[in-house]
């Protein structure tokens, strides 16, 4: 419930991230009282709009990650992988080390989504092309292989690790489990570990509102920034609707707008010279 006020009314002298400790809604009991009675004649705050990562919000996430995990390496490596490729938490726990990495140990800038992978079970593309995403992943791989007492080798067939190896693993250095459901008749994937860890990743990084699908709305905006149509960031992030694309970007103009005031006005002026009329004619 406080959560909820906070959302549509907002609790004076309480922080967002308060709201779900007993004590400081106790010591904001005035506030949120009066919140309450707000919210009861209805007046309440206009949804807010959907939340976007800045460089500075980005760069702070990933900073508190590798400062309050105990395992930052993995976490960063996680949160770096979605915003590198828009992929769901489903799918980063599917992934294996040959979707990153070549036989001969070099990264797969240009990979593919298998459809074993996939949440829709459809294959498309997928992109290793950020250079800090990269750098995060080898250097959590790196560390894997010394926790298992091996020398990472440049020449060994990739980097040591076997091909269908996770490339990812949970907390226990075991691949996350996949349950598969019927859902009315219909085969549905589900990775409660995965969610789990990126539910406690972003509660220890302490941003209100984060999740991974503000992560992944994050890389469909700066794909529409960059000239991105709909067709290609449905495609990227696994989005086969437009409309189901369209609710992730940024808002469009009606058609009023963008018709209002196509170009500026100018100062005419005071007086026309005389012969203008016949002189300054249009050609044609």
């Amino acid at each position: 419930m406080a959560k909820l006020l906070q959302r549509k009314v907002g609790i004076d002298g309480l922080n967002p991230e308060a709201t779900g400790y007993v004590h400081k809604l106790r010591a904001a009991r005035a506030g949120v009282d009066a919140a309450l009675n707000q919210f009861e004649a209805g007046e309440v705050l206009p949804d807010a709009p959907p939340q976007v990562l800045s460089d500075k919000d980005v760069r702070t996430m990933i900073h508190r990650a590798g400062l309050r995990s105990p395992t930052p390496l993995r976490d960063m490596a996680l949160i770096h992988v979605v915003l590198a490729t828009g992929a769901r938490p489903l799918e980063v726990a599917r992934l294996e080390i040959a979707d990153y990495l070549e036989p001969g140990g070099a990264v797969r800038a240009c990979s593919v989504m298998r459809a074993a992978v996939s949440m829709n079970r459809k294959e498309r593309p997928l992109f290793f092309r950020s250079a800090a995403a990269v750098k995060a992943i080898d250097s959590y791989l790196a560390f894997r292989l010394v926790q298992h007492g091996m020398v990472p080798e440049a020449e060994a067939p990739y980097r040591g690790f076997t091909p269908t190896d996770r490339l990812f693993l949970n907390d226990a250095g075991q691949p996350y489990v996949v349950q598969c459901q019927d859902v009315d008749g219909r085969t549905r994937f589900l990775c409660r570990q995965m969610l789990d860890t990126y539910r406690r990743i972003f509660k220890r990084i302490n941003m209100h509102g984060l999740s991974a699908m503000t992560l992944r709305r994050t890389v469909a905006f700066r794909l529409d920034a960059r000239g991105a149509d709909e067709e290609q960031i449905g495609l990227i992030l696994g989005i086969t609707e437009k409309q189901a694309v369209r609710e992730l970007l940024p808002r469009r103009p009606e058609i009023f707008e963008l018709m209002t005031d196509l170009y500026t006005d100018v100062e005419l002026p005071m007086s026309v010279p005389a012969g203008a009329m016949l002189d300054d004619r249009l050609p044609g």
